[in-house]
């Protein structure tokens, strides 16, 4: 017989498995469609469809892991499991902040003017570098994580002592790791958002002077500068309730550990939201079943 939290989080499954497959999904057919018409894909456009991918499986990978931390945990290899939960989940995160942070540096080169010299160059060399950077980050990203995993396996096979020593070189690692995968891409990003406000507040300037000047561009910056924001946010959120979730004695029998879970179960389709209602194309898409018919 279930309790009453554990068919919560079973209704939270049902619901958001097919919410954050269906959304991402359908980012991932507008881009391949268009790739399949012969049309190029833009530098943002190549990492929102990465980012429709990490999250498609990002959801994929969840649903698995919540329902078999709420119902599998009897199972002999129950730990390795768990282990390896915990590290496909810091790999997604450090992944999620990166390209949160190559989304917002195209936002900002494409719609902040003027830009910084320093910028200017990286705007013509953007569409050369954008996909062996995006594979060149996925490589990075996993060698980073592959520490963590492989020292917390081997403090559940030791001793005490050697798991106290091995915990604290864990510490350090995860510090290390926090630096590279989240403080770095937050850097960046926070740098684009202040560029792409700076760039906004001039737009508006020049508006009050000349009522006709730039009205889609003060949109497209207001669009970016929103979802710039709402991805860094949501990102920050889900490490907080990452790591609170793997530093914390588990146990699945209290509401804090069901709002844990249920707080990862929706972050896929709530990045989803961000980039559809953040770009026109994809919003387009989504707007067409909807249409009424004339």
């Amino acid at each position: 017989m279930l309790s009453a939290l554990q068919l919560i989080r079973t209704v939270m499954l049902i619901v958001t498995w097919p919410c954050g497959t269906i959304l991402n999904s359908s980012i991932i057919a507008v881009y391949l469609s268009d790739w399949k018409k012969g049309v190029k894909l833009g530098e943002c456009d190549q990492i929102s469809l990465s980012m429709g991918c990490t999250n498609l499986l990002l959801q994929c990978f969840v649903t698995l892991g919540v329902a078999f931390l709420s119902y599998g945990l009897h199972l002999p290899f129950a730990s390795k499991v768990s282990l390896a939960v915990g590290a496909v989940l810091w790999f997604i995160v450090f992944l999620s902040f990166w390209l949160t942070a190559g989304l917002s540096v195209c936002y900002c080169l494409r719609l902040v003017n003027p830009l910084p010299k320093y910028f200017i160059q990286l705007k013509r060399r953007l569409s050369s570098i954008i996909t062996p950077l995006l594979l060149w980050s996925v490589a990075f990203l996993f060698i980073l994580t592959v520490p963590i995993n492989c020292m917390e396996g081997i403090a559940t096979d030791h001793n005490t002592t050697t798991n106290y020593n091995i915990s604290n070189t864990v510490a350090v690692y995860m510090i290390f790791d926090g630096i590279l995968g989240i403080g770095f891409p937050t850097l960046i990003t926070s740098i684009c958002i202040v560029l792409s406000l700076i760039s906004l507040l001039r737009h508006i300037r020049r508006m009050k002077q000349n009522t006709q000047f730039g009205s889609p561009q003060l949109k497209n910056l207001i669009g970016a500068c929103r979802t710039m924001f709402l991805l860094m946010a949501l990102n920050f959120i889900f490490f907080l309730v990452i790591l609170r979730m793997i530093l914390s004695p588990y146990n699945p029998e209290t509401i804090w550990q069901t709002v844990v879970f249920s707080c990862v179960m929706l972050t896929p389709s709530g990045q989803a939201i961000v980039l559809i209602f953040g770009n026109s194309k994809l919003l387009s898409a989504w707007s067409k079943p909807v249409a009424p018919q004339g």
